[in-house]
């Protein structure tokens, strides 16, 4: 039988996996259905030769059934994808966004390294503990996760040359080529509402500014990655505007 509430989309950000979001769902408890994919480049997904926030929409959009009402929560990156997919372009568009710290301004100098950083291989590493470092790193982690954690494990494997994480380096480009974000976040067909942790080192309140949305939520004392560090304040904000008062 059909859930009468909306299927929730949760998103990662860049480096991460789906797995980023067991704490938000467990707390959530929410009885409709769930759907947190790695997306392209990363944990389980394919590799790609192609990285935008489009294709990654694309790919998120076969996971759903035709017409299934849903709503987007998507973290830094994920927040991109998100965007795409209110859109109209990927078919439904979901009923709310939510982003969490989505990095508004990036400097000439940030974008010219991406293509040198797309082009290195990936690191190897002798054991499992400088993967899983490694991993805790490029998503934003370290410190924050056990490395023995399920989310660890789904970012990293053993192959024959050695450990490693699973996320491809070229994934970076995702950024490479996509419109401002106030232009990308603008006339979108779906109420947008953003967030960031008050000390979140990627983006701050002022940096949207230029942005169609409102002014975005503020999690007091909270990083990048808010709903690993209080996924019940996360939930809070979030369910809230899936039932406005």
């Amino acid at each position: 039988m059909a859930s009468d509430k909306p299927t929730i989309v949760l998103l990662h950000g860049l480096g991460a996996t789906g797995r980023v979001w067991d704490s938000f769902t467990n707390t959530a408890n929410w009885s409709g259905r769930v759907i947190a994919p790695d997306l392209r480049g990363h944990g389980s997904a394919q590799w790609s030769d192609s990285y935008s926030f489009g294709a990654m929409a694309s790919d998120v959009s076969d996971l759903l059934e035709v017409n299934e009402p849903y709503v987007v929560l998507g973290h830094s990156m994920g927040g991109g994808v998100g965007a795409a997919l209110a859109t109209g372009f990927f078919g439904t568009t979901p009923l709310l966004l939510g982003t969490i710290g989505v990095k508004l301004v990036w400097t000439e100098t940030e974008l010219a390294k991406l293509p040198e950083v797309a082009a290195k291989p990936s690191r190897l590493f002798d054991d499992r503990a400088g993967a899983a470092d490694w991993f805790l790193k490029l998503s934003g982690l370290l410190g924050g996760v056990d490395s023995d954690s399920s989310l660890v494990e789904s970012g990293i494997v053993h192959a024959e040359e050695g450990w490693k994480v699973r996320q491809d380096p070229r994934s970076v480009l995702v950024v490479e080529g996509s419109p401002p974000f106030a232009q990308m976040f603008s006339g979108l067909l779906t109420p947008v509402h953003m967030s960031l942790g008050e000390h979140d080192p990627l983006v701050s309140a002022s940096d949207h500014v230029d942005m169609s949305t409102d002014e975005p939520h503020v999690f007091p004392g909270l990083g990048h990655n808010v709903m690993v560090e209080d996924p019940v304040a996360t939930w809070d904000w979030f369910s809230s505007l899936m039932s406005p008062s």
